[in-house]
């Protein structure tokens, strides 16, 4: 492959390539989402992203959110991943275990949680409701970085 020769341009030719347009208020209402949360399968992992009106998942810079429903008398497997999570749940209870540090604590309405990278976790709900969360997440700043990685603990581990 030869090597090719670079080039230059005006810096503020440069500093315009970076700049960024202002983002523009966008509401999602909860009558909506409700409504798709219900028809929705709900996956382990997550049931809805939101996204804008142009269709990109990053909501706020390098920011994804995602509601997760942990359906009645269900639980995740226990996992951990490079991005954190930051919950506040919506409806229901339940509870989080953190496996690194075998602590378990309740979940209801209104709470948040932060679930740091790299920790190994899962929620469980045994009520007849579903576990309803709001998740921010920093999946998309690591997406950039190519830093996307996650295990998954073996079944009864």
């Amino acid at each position: 492959m030869p090597i090719g020769s670079g080039g230059q341009f005006p810096y503020p030719d440069f500093k315009k390539r970076y700049d960024t347009l202002l983002p523009e208020p966008v509401v999602w209402r909860w009558a909506d989402t409700s409504g798709r949360l219900s028809d929705t399968e709900h996956p382990e992992r997550g049931t809805l992203a939101l996204s804008l009106p142009n269709g990109s998942a990053e909501i706020i810079r390098d920011v994804a959110v995602a509601y997760q429903v942990i359906p009645a008398g269900k639980n995740t497997t226990p996992h951990a991943h490079t991005w954190y999570h930051l919950f506040v749940v919506q409806a229901g209870t339940g509870t989080v275990t953190f496996h690194d540090t075998s602590e378990t604590t309740d979940l209801s309405l209104g709470d948040l949680l932060l679930v740091p990278a790299w920790s190994l976790h899962h929620f469980n709900n045994p009520t007849s409701q579903s576990l309803v969360l709001l998740n921010l997440m920093n999946i998309p700043l690591l997406a950039e970085l190519g830093n996307l990685a996650s295990r998954q603990s073996e079944p009864g581990a």
